[in-house]
């Protein structure tokens, strides 16, 4: 988040920090791939999947407009929490299509 809002507020310090924000990218994506292996380890079925990538492109859709608004409120009242919401509802689902996407597909018996 760090690296998405302050990198251009120009502020002093250690979280404006280039290699900070660098690093604390790296971290982020560190713990990501460790995510995704975990979610190797299980299975779900093909028709919960089909329907989690369906509700990905609708949520495509939701989410650019959600930012969109949140936009919108930050241009008319300098209020910031519309854009945090859009950007970390779209995090938490990222979490669950990349589980999804990462995990084993179970055999139809």
């Amino acid at each position: 988040m760090l690296a998405i809002f302050a990198s251009g507020a120009g502020g002093e310090g250690l979280f404006y920090n280039p290699v900070v924000l660098l690093l604390s990218v790296l971290v982020a994506i560190c713990i990501f791939v460790k995510f995704c292996g975990w979610a190797k380890g299980f299975q779900l079925s093909g028709s919960l999947k089909k329907w989690v990538f369906i509700l990905t492109g609708v949520g495509l859709v939701f989410f650019n407009v959600l930012y969109s608004m949140g936009n919108k409120q930050i241009l008319a009242s300098g209020d910031w929490s519309g854009a945090t919401i859009a950007v970390l509802a779209s995090l938490a689902w990222i979490l669950v299509f990349s589980f999804v996407l990462m995990a084993e597909t179970k055999t139809q018996s």
